[in-house]
């Protein structure tokens, strides 16, 4: 079984930290971008098998940086988890196909675990 690819997008550098730490336990590869530009950038060079995405971050934030992956770059099949404070993300989002949870941060290592295995489990 190949290993799956994670992208975390994610301007915290400890959460970053922290997920990359369980999730590698896990037997995922992780890769970290700071913000969405950053993100857009990597996923263009090596095409993640999921996407962790937090919704408020500096350059470019998560909606914007979802927007130009599903419409500009047209990638659709990479599955993505909105990891955010936001109780609420924009519905704008879910038209554009291709979430497949989202997390209300604070959250417990175990549910981020679970439903990431969830997300990569249906690939």
């Amino acid at each position: 079984m190949d290993e799956k690819t994670i992208l975390i997008v994610d301007d915290d550098e400890d959460l970053q930290i922290l997920y990359g730490l369980y999730l590698r336990g896990e037997s995922y590869r992780i890769e970290r971008a700071y913000n969405g530009q950053e993100a857009l950038e990597k996923v263009e060079k090596n095409k993640p098998d999921l996407i962790i995405l937090d919704i408020i971050m500096p350059v470019m934030d998560g909606e914007e940086f979802f927007t130009k992956l599903r419409v500009e770059k047209n990638i659709r099949d990479i599955p993505v988890i909105v990891a955010s404070v936001n109780e609420k993300i924009s519905p704008k989002l879910f038209k554009l196909g291709g979430i497949h949870s989202t997390l209300q941060k604070p959250f417990s290592i175990d549910t981020l675990v679970g439903k990431v295995r969830d997300a990569l489990s249906h690939q």
